[in-house]
Formats: C-alpha cells, sequence, structure tokens
C-alpha cells in the first residue's frame, strides 16, 4: 500500500506546473531545527490613498509551494484590512483606485489578473495570460521576519 502512494506522489510531482524563478520557494522566513510549524506572516493594507481601492495579491499559501494570485479585496480610504497568510517571505501586491481616476499602485513584475472578480488560480509564472485574464505589474515585497506586515496605500 505504501509504494502505491509513493508511486502516486511522484506522479503527481512530475505533472506540476513549473513556477518561475522569480516565484520560487525561497525566502522562507523558518530556520531549519525550529520546533513547531513554519512563522507565518500575515499580509495586510491600509489605504491612505484619499480614495477606496481594490487589491490583488501573489502568495504562497501556509504549507503549499505554488504561488496563488487572488483578487479584489475592496479596501475603502482609511481603512486597513488583512489579506491572507503565508509562510513564504516574498510575496506580490497591485492595486486598482475604484473612483474612475486610472490611478494604480504598481511595480514591474507582472502577473495575470482577472477583471472584475474575485479571482483565485495558481500562478503559472508566465507573461501570457488566459482569454479572460490582464497583465499588470505587481510591487515584489519580501518580509524579514514573521508577524503582520502591512502595504500601505499612499496617495
Amino acid at each position: 500500500m505504501k509504494a502505491i502512494h509513493l508511486i502516486l506522489a511522484a506522479a503527481m510531482a512530475a505533472t506540476a506546473p513549473s513556477i518561475a524563478s522569480a516565484q520560487s520557494k525561497p525566502g522562507q522566513v523558518y530556520k531549519p531545527g525550529e520546533s513547531g510549524g513554519r512563522p507565518t506572516i500575515d499580509l495586510k493594507v491600509c489605504n491612505r490613498s484619499g480614495r477606496s481601492a481594490t487589491v490583488a495579491v501573489s502568495y504562497v499559501q501556509v504549507g503549499e509551494t505554488r504561488f496563488m494570485n487572488r483578487g479584489w479585496y475592496d479596501v475603502a480610504d482609511g481603512a486597513c484590512r488583512d489579506l491572507v497568510t503565508t509562510d513564504n517571505a516574498n510575496f506580490y501586491f497591485y492595486a486598482d483606485a475604484t473612483d474612475g481616476s486610472g490611478r494604480n499602485w504598481q511595480g514591474s513584475h507582472t502577473l495575470c489578473v482577472e477583471y472584475p472578480g474575485p479571482y483565485t488560480f495558481y500562478s503559472t509564472g508566465s507573461s501570457t495570460c488566459g482569454s479572460h485574464q490582464e497583465l499588470r505589474s505587481f510591487s515584489a515585497f519580501h518580509a524579514e521576519s514573521p508577524g503582520v506586515w502591512t502595504w500601505s496605500l499612499d496617495p
């Protein structure tokens, strides 16, 4: 029975999609040999921009190895919102203002999003999006330690 489980696990690992080098698992904040589970990072966004916004995030879910792309989280002006929890110190954010101004908060790491959302899908690491998706430039971040990590949307 154990041999069957090992064969199935090997087959599943061999067919898993590859991950872009920029979105690989390195960046974990735990140290080998630590007791207990891996320390986690709670990702949060605070909006101080003077306009409401909607946020997308790409992160590794706790205990997994592939990046998950997820959006849209509405964040009113002046509000803070808890988004997701990860055990990987590397993650990505993108935001659009919802007031029609065209304002966005972006970086240089391109990932696919879906409008109008909500959406959740594993990142392929490709800059080619599906027919119902659009490419956006996410900001890359790295947390130095476990705990709460906050992204601020400024004017």
